[in-house]
C-alpha cells in the first residue's frame, strides 16, 4: 500500500464516519466537529502503526537493497566519482530514513499503538 492509497483510505474513514453520524449538512458547530475528530482520531494511531510495518517490511527491505544497488550501478556506469556516488546515495537513503523516524517518533508518543 502507498501513500496515495493510505490518503485515499483515511479519506475513506472520515467519510464513513461522518455518513454514519448521520451528517449530511455542512458542519458548523464545534461540537460537531470536535465528535467527527474523535472518532477520526482512533482510527489514526492504527493507521500510522499500519506505515510504520509497510516500511520496514522484510520484503520493502529487500527491494530498497536492490534498488541502492541498481542505483549505485547506474551511477558508477555513467562514470560518476564513487565519491560522488556514495554522496547520492547517502542522501537517497536518507529521505527515505526520514520518513521512518518521522512514524517511528509519533507512534511512540502514542501508547495506544504499543
Amino acid at each position: 500500500m502507498n501513500f496515495d492509497e493510505l490518503g485515499e483510505k483515511l479519506g475513506e474513514e472520515i467519510e464513513k464516519k461522518v455518513k454514519s453520524k448521520g451528517k449530511t449538512r455542512e458542519i458548523t458547530d464545534a461540537a460537531e466537529i470536535k465528535e467527527i475528530l474523535g472518532a477520526v482520531s482512533g482510527e489514526v494511531p492504527a493507521l500510522i502503526k499500519n506505515i510504520f510495518s509497510a516500511i520496514y517490511d522484510p520484503e520493502i527491505a529487500t527491494n530498497y537493497g536492490k534498488g541502492i544497488v541498481a542505483l549505485h550501478e547506474q551511477l558508477t556506469g555513467q562514470g560518476l566519482p564513487e565519491d560522488m556516488v556514495r554522496e547520492i546515495i547517502m542522501n537517497f537513503s536518507k529521505s527515505f530514513d526520514i520518513v521512518g523516524k518521522a512514524l517511528k517518533s509519533n507512534i511512540g508518543k502514542n501508547s495506544d499503538c504499543d
